[in-house]
């Protein structure tokens, strides 16, 4: 198997990603990675995917992207997000890279492209060699399988009507075009040796970026124009090799500190350099897809219980209907000698309403049945009646639960906190999976609830139910100020006294705080109420009810 990665004919994500830089992430990745096994692969997302790698004693995680904003492919420390339904294209490499081997990685082309090659058994038992392309091009980035003969397994994004290549299965696979010749060793020694500025060297080297350039035109001045190429060449091999990165101005990572770049860091690879540079990018890309699909699935959930409860209302309003069965049963009970077999309608006297009525009958039915019908439709009608009742105070109190996590979807900053609202849904939903006997369920990690400082006051407002249940019964002491906003969903929220007392300043802002993690975040005023946490007792779950309180007005904020 070869794993490409292609120049970004786009945009760069991160300067200098070109040629040089890349050859020396790849010697890298080599380094770490030959003779490793692929153990497992997981997509995030249609093109982003996590493939968890053993190699020499250590379980790694290698992040490989086609996505325009987080495009690469590098080492990362980030915990693999929770798997979902994967995708085709996710079991598609599955099917062919699961237990595949690594057995080294280079670049290819003289370009932008970085091939991991590997080699793994398929179902026959047989050796075989595929392709994992991932292509860096901006809006165009995409990521192809490909087999032994470079032809298309399957795609991300299958592209087809191309004039210049199609990406689809069974298609031969080309690489993406290039912008530049390649040059030969010695001809770029020779544009190097007669160029006047880095702007020259830029426009006529293919795969350098600006800024390496640059640090070519200055090693030219002090090595020679040959020695210069030739570290470049080989960066991983040059005895000042250091990694480092800049998140100041354009982000970028380096081999080593160019003279040219400012607030440089180091780390100890390329890898752990893109890391940092993308992690940002790639949390808030994680907690954007797990809030669509809470989301979603809150939506989902909502429109279910709104049609039962509309269902159950249409039940409960036809119980003056039930009981004109029971009428209508009494009277025939009463006219019973006057039932014959055969009949299918009688006229008798309504002694409930004091007029002439005509009731209709099953000719099929015996006397005695017909009398029984309308009964059972009475006992059917009640039970009926009785269930929806039931149901509809079920589904009621689910869709205050929904108009709840709905708040608390608004209020979640991190992964953590949009799983632990996905759990709840699942109790909700009846998905919880028991454990099988003797094995215990792994402890899924506890997000943190808000915590800030206000007029020297700590507090602490919690963003979902798990938070709030900490908030009110784990860190609170009875003497210490337990807030909520007044009539809304929200977080519940605490000023540690210490045995001092709460100032006017402290309150304001906590409540202030409470307000804008609660239902009213986007009111112009609302109302918070406050009391001491031993006036709050617990109803059912983590709601409570609460005693002795005070209420103040305050405009929604976190800022202090």
């Amino acid at each position: 198997m070869t794993l490409y990665l292609a120049r970004n004919t786009g945009y760069n994500l991160y300067m200098p990603n070109d040629m040089i830089t890349l050859k020396a992430h790849a010697k890298e990745l080599t380094a770490m990675l030959a003779g490793g096994r692929i153990n497992r692969i997981s997509a995030a997302e249609n093109d982003v995917f996590y493939i968890e790698i053993r190699a020499k004693g250590k379980k790694l995680t290698l992040f490989v992207s086609a996505r325009s904003d987080t495009a690469g492919i590098y080492l990362t420390s980030r915990r693999r997000p929770e798997a979902g339904i994967p995708t085709n294209f996710c079991m598609c490499l599955r099917k062919y890279l699961s237990g595949a081997a690594i057995e080294n990685i280079e670049i290819l082309n003289e370009d932008r492209i970085i091939a991991v090659n590997t080699v793994s058994r398929n179902e026959l038992n047989d050796f075989g060699r595929y392709s994992l392309i991932t292509e860096i091009m901006g809006g165009a980035s995409n990521v192809i399988l490909t087999d032994s003969e470079k032809k298309v397994i399957d795609a991300a994004k299958r592209v087809m009507n191309e004039k210049s290549r199609v990406v689809f299965p069974k298609a031969p696979y080309t690489l993406p075009p290039r912008g530049k010749i390649p040059l030969s060793r010695e001809d770029a020694a020779d544009i190097l040796e007669n160029a006047a500025s880095s702007e020259e060297i830029f426009a006529r080297l293919n795969g350098l970026s600006k800024e390496s350039a640059a640090e070519l035109m200055k090693l030219k001045s002090e090595i020679g124009a040959a020695a210069a190429l030739k570290r470049m060449d080989d960066l991983y091999s040059y005895s000042g090799y250091s990694p480092v990165y800049s998140e100041s101005g354009t982000q970028s990572f380096y081999a080593y500190p160019y003279a040219a770049a400012q607030g440089l860091k180091s780390v100890r690879t390329l890898s752990e350099a893109m890391d940092r540079l993308n992690a940002s990018k790639v949390e808030k890309r994680l907690i954007a897809l797990r809030s669509a699909d809470v989301r979603k699935r809150l939506a989902a959930l909502e429109k279910k219980a709104l049609r039962h409860i509309a269902e159950d209302g249409e039940v409960l309003s036809r119980s003056a209907e039930k009981e004109r069965w029971l009428e209508l049963g009494e009277i025939l009970k009463c006219n019973f000698p006057r039932l014959k077999r055969g009949m299918s309608i009688i006229e008798c006297y309504d002694f409930y309403n004091t007029r002439n009525i005509e009731i209709a009958l099953n000719p099929t039915f015996s006397p005695q049945k017909n009398v029984e019908r309308y009964f059972k439709l009475y006992s059917k009608a009640k039970g009926a009646e009785s269930y929806a009742a039931e149901d509809k105070k079920r589904f009621e109190e689910l869709y205050d639960r929904i108009a709840e996590l709905k708040t608390y979807v608004g209020n979640c900053s991190s992964e953590a906190e949009f799983s632990e609202i996905g759990e709840e849904l699942d109790k909700l939903c009846g998905k919880q999976t028991p454990s099988p006997v003797g094995v215990r369920k792994k402890a899924s990690a506890c997000s943190e609830p808000y915590r800030t400082k206000a007029d020297g006051f700590t507090v602490y407002v919690g963003r979902n139910s798990r938070q709030n249940e900490r908030v009110t019964f784990s860190l609170a002491s009875p003497d210490d100020v337990w807030l909520h906003a007044k009539g809304y969903h929200g977080g519940h929220g605490l000023i540690l006294t210490c045995g001092k007392t709460v100032t006017d300043k402290a309150l304001n802002a906590a409540a202030a705080l409470v307000a804008r993690f609660s239902e009213c975040r986007q009111a112009a005023s609302a109302q918070v109420d406050y009391t001491l946490r031993k006036y709050v007792r617990r109803i059912k779950g983590t709601r409570v009810t609460y005693t002795d309180y005070k209420t103040i007005s305050v405009k929604p904020s976190d800022e202090f």
